[in-house]
């Protein structure tokens, strides 16, 4: 009664009971889940991140620890501040019976709702019954609120987000954003599993028809039609795993923050602070093994990586908070709602296609999500009376040997977490957009197939006017190599991934050679182990990347010379024992003799005692301004290279020779050659441009002219800029390429055409040709503009093949 009448005596005030904290926490979590999907969408750069991984997950981690410690550092002011008004038992903002009733309507609230009242129940903590002034001893008994088990707990609990926080980019560099969101979403059902196995929680059949039909929701939401998703076993292999940690690692921390009535900021303190701890760590090792690594506070160029940081740290808080006052199970809920709220955006913001099947799927997931919140189970009043009180409860995980054991677990636990983490952001698990074949054609987005190969442009003289123009081909190629006398410092010797300052362009296979060698001598966690191959060009040619998906990246490409006038193709590609072979060639003259210097490397190279296959005697020529080496072959190359340029062999000689003697020392079938001849290249080394349907018409070619041809050029780098505005954008399937090969017969072909084309067929189908005469072997004659196609005034006789041409412009 009076405890009653006190109640009464106090003016309502607006009280946020369980049920609404935790749909607040759940909010909170989705928008900033929307925010860091974005964020971690728009901050990478060629699908990587120019700042530390681990260095940005330790920030995170430590400003985590200074935001809630400054949380304590505020109850312990308000304390203080409020020592000399009086003390009371009673809830600061009073609650009425049927508030209290009505804000303990689920099982998955109450035991957040009991914790407040045992504490209100029991006697005061010692931080509430000391009467003293100093911060320091407020903050110190806050912090041992937390027992000593579950501070252990914690400490496993931040190795687990270690390895969560961190592989998450990885995750990001394997696969698509939607395929991580997607295989995420599974948390849920293996979340709810170890809850029930673990903890005894009780889930409703509707609440597990909740978390089915939304898991089908999700996938709905991914599944296109036209295109599907494909990427290596191991990729799914890290998906997946993460998966199965952060359930263990969620129900775990729901676990530890219920096990007692300590402060919910000082459990997050103890928790970030080991967090940072070993994430440090973690960064320091990378840096040990991966010299390259950058630096704790490189890289945060743009607004993009510190947002990262910014919300990974609300993004704690706010994970903390449903843990705190819902479970595990509704956090996947409030995941799965970003996730279908990042679907909608995506096509807005980064202009990807949206399925068909995104919105139905998107309903579906927020209609599910709403089932499961509004489905809570009734209050367990057995359970509640057999429930331990907090003195008596076992401690978690009490199987794991106390207290010397107990430290050395977690010392193991530790460095093997290390170890992971840092093999898993150092080891080189290839590409997505490697070039294989497979990948290139079956993924879901389109790709460029040279990701991985080096694009070494070539300029004779140092035009640096033409950069610009060059850096059009970036976003197609792992990196570019900008190869000119001068173009750095480091005299004409230097050379690096990315320049070489070469000027011998006689000789051009030997700075290609060292190139390589450089490439070759860089540390297996380097990102040049990331290339597989290398195409070199003269700044003049073109190349069409998204033209050459289906060549074969395993094989030396060359190019050979074409010209429309039959000029300006340079060397024909041909390997002769005899100069009569060809003749008509400058290095073939007899005052020229290019070719001995290739018959001295060639004697010097039989004397050399190697596995290669080839005649002494016989030596090539051939256009060498366009070709491509994969990274198996340089070993190779970079030996021949330096037999030839001992004897300064001509390079329009000395690679067609060189990749003459590959081809047949280095063949994986005895039949079937592993040279790839690029015989749709445009012109050759002197031809000085072909006019804009030679540019269209041709994936590659040699020249562009930049001083004559101004419209030509442009239009190559303007399809350049529209290719690149493609890449990592949903693919778009032919309905064609939708029905499979084997239902390609002429029957369900034949049903498939609309009526109109089925008449078309019908009309045509059976008139029969003309017949034509065998001795004359031609077609008959059309009279001249039959069709109309001709330009008014136009001369047949400027067109006529043989005869009397007719003294009449008219047909």
């Amino acid at each position: 009664m009076m405890i009653s009448h006190v109640r009464s005596s106090f003016p309502k005030f607006p009280v946020i009971g369980a049920n609404s904290a935790a749909y607040l926490s759940a909010l909170g979590l989705i928008v900033i889940q929307v925010g860091i999907g974005i964020i971690l969408k728009s901050s990478q750069t060629n699908g990587d991140y120019a700042f530390s991984v681990s260095g940005s997950v330790t920030i995170s981690e430590f400003f985590k620890c200074v935001l809630s410690a400054s949380f304590i550092l505020r109850e312990c002011f308000a304390k203080i501040s409020n020592r000399g008004r009086g003390q009371s038992l009673l809830p600061s903002s009073p609650i009425s019976e049927e508030e209290e009733e009505n804000s303990m309507g689920s099982k998955e609230f109450h035991d957040v709702e009991d914790e407040k009242i045992a504490e209100i129940m029991n006697p005061l903590s010692p931080f509430d019954q000391y009467q003293g002034s100093s911060v320091k001893q407020l903050f110190i008994l806050r912090t041992n609120e937390v027992s000593v088990e579950n501070r252990f707990g914690f400490a496993k609990l931040a190795l687990l987000y270690a390895l969560i926080n961190n592989t998450i980019f990885v995750a990001y560099k394997l696969a698509d954003p939607g395929t991580i969101a997607l295989t995420r979403a599974g948390v849920i059902f293996i979340t709810a599993v170890v809850m029930v196995v673990t903890l005894g929680t009780k889930i409703l059949k509707i609440q597990w028809l909740a978390i089915v039909i939304q898991l089908c929701g999700l996938m709905t939401t991914q599944y296109r039609p036209d295109t599907g998703i494909t990427y290596p076993l191991f990729t799914y292999l890290v998906l997946f795993t993460q998966v199965a940690v952060s359930a263990v690692a969620g129900v775990y921390n729901q676990a530890l923050l219920k096990a007692d009535n300590a402060s919910l900021h000082a459990q997050n303190a103890l928790l970030y602070a080991a967090g940072s701890i070993v994430n440090i760590l973690i960064h320091f090792t990378i840096r040990i093994i991966k010299p390259s690594e950058p630096s704790f506070f490189e890289g945060y160029t743009t607004w993009g990586s510190f947002f990262v940081v910014i919300s990974n740290v609300f993004m704690g808080i706010a994970i903390t908070a449903v843990y705190k006052y819902a479970n595990a199970v509704v956090k996947c809920l409030a995941s799965a709602v970003a996730t279908g709220i990042l679907l909608y955006l995506s096509p807005i913001l980064f202009g990807t296609a949206m399925s068909p099947l995104t919105i139905p799927g998107g309903l579906i997931v927020f209609i599910s999500s709403w089932l499961y919140m509004d489905s809570p189970p009734p209050k367990d009043h057995t359970h509640e009376e057999l429930k331990e009180s907090p003195s008596e409860k076992k401690p978690l995980l009490a199987f794991i040997p106390r207290p010397t054991w107990r430290i050395i677990v977690l010392s193991i636990a530790t460095i093997s977490t290390i170890v992971i983490t840092s093999v898993m952001e150092v080891a080189n698990f290839g590409n997505p957009n490697d070039n294989m074949v497979d990948l290139v054609n079956n993924s879901g987005v389109v790709k460029s197939p040279f990701a991985s190969t080096l694009a070494v442009i070539r300029f004779n003289s140092l035009r640096k006017e033409r950069f610009p123009l060059i850096e059009k081909y970036r976003p197609f190629f792992h990196d570019l190599h900008y190869s000119a006398p001068e173009i750095v410092e480091g005299g004409p010797d230097f050379v690096n991934t990315t320049h070489d300052t070469w000027e011998n362009q006689l000789v051009m296979y030997l700075p290609m050679a060292r190139l390589m060698q450089h490439i070759l001598d860089q540390p297996a966690n380097s990102p040049d182990a990331n290339i597989k191959g290398v195409i070199y060009f003269h700044f003049d040619a073109w190349i069409d990347p998204m033209d050459f998906a289906d060549e074969d990246y395993t094989k030396i490409w060359s190019a050979r010379s074409f010209s429309n006038d039959g000029f300006g193709g340079g060397p024909t590609t041909k390997c002769m024992t005899d100069r009569s072979r060809f003749p008509e060639w400058d290095g073939m003259h007899a005052d020229k003799n290019w070719h001995y210097s290739v018959l001295q490397a060639l004697d010097f190279l039989r004397k050399s005692d190697t596995d290669y296959m080839f005649n002494e005697k016989e030596w090539c020529t051939g256009w060498s301004d366009i070709y491509y080496i994969p990274r198996v072959l340089w070993p190779d190359y970079i030996y021949l290279a330096s037999f030839f340029g001992a004897f300064s062999a001509f390079h329009e000689m000395a690679i067609p020779t060189m990749f003459h003697i590959l081809d047949q020392s280095r063949r994986h079938k005895p039949y079937s050659s592993i040279m790839n001849w690029l015989g749709d290249c445009y012109g050759g080394c002197c031809n000085r441009g072909g006019d804009l349907s030679d540019l269209i018409q041709h994936r590659c070619g040699h020249a562009l002219n930049y001083l004559g041809h101004k419209a030509i050029y442009e239009t190559h780098y303007r399809r350049l800029d529209e290719m690149a505005t493609t890449l990592g954008k949903p693919k778009v399937t032919p309905a064609w390429k939708k029905v499979p090969d084997q239902q390609r017969d002429w029957t369900t072909y034949f049903k498939s055409l609309p009526q109109q084309a089925v008449e078309a067929y019908k009309s045509l189908s059976n008139v029969q040709p003309t017949n034509a005469y065998q001795a004359l072997n031609m077609p008959q004659s059309i009279p001249w503009n039959a069709t109309g196609i001709e330009a008014d005034g136009a001369n047949p006789a400027l067109y006529w093949l043989a005869g009397n041409p007719p003294n009449t412009t008219q047909g």
